[in-house]
């Protein structure tokens, strides 16, 4: 036997309800698929905005973060200074007032200075390396 191709029918369509309502629905779905699809590009866009304005915000949130620290850090450090400075200051102020005494004013320039008073005779030792009268 021979290999035998059928003949294609010659299919007509008929214009009847039916087929416009099943012709209305699949155009129906191409335009519901179209309007899917349009409506997911423009979501697409607008997530892709929003994410692009949140990374601008997170960079500048992290910017302002390491700022922060830094600035910190240097308040703490100028803190440590500041107390420092003070201690210090309240140690100049007591030498001032320690100045300003005659009598440690007097044992300060003998000792130092090795002036002596009229009849004083001063002795050096070896061991005696004290640069101030307060330290002995």
């Amino acid at each position: 036997m021979a290999d035998v191709k059928p003949k294609p029918a010659k299919i007509e369509r008929l214009e009847n309800d039916y087929t416009r309502r099943l012709d209305h629905q699949q155009a129906s779905a191409k335009h519901t698929q179209w309007l899917g699809k349009r409506r997911m590009r423009r979501a697409t866009r607008i997530l892709a905005f929003f994410a692009v304005f949140a990374i601008f915000l997170g960079v500048q949130l992290v910017r302002t973060n390491a700022s922060l620290h830094h600035v910190r850090q240097e308040v703490s450090t100028s803190e440590t200074k500041l107390k420092a400075t003070k201690a210090e200051n309240r140690d100049l102020q007591g030498q001032i007032k320690q100045l300003n005494n005659q009598d440690y004013l007097g044992r300060l320039i003998r000792s130092k200075y090795y002036y002596s008073k009229s009849g004083e005779t001063i002795y050096s030792l070896p061991g005696d390396h004290a640069s101030d009268v307060t330290a002995k």
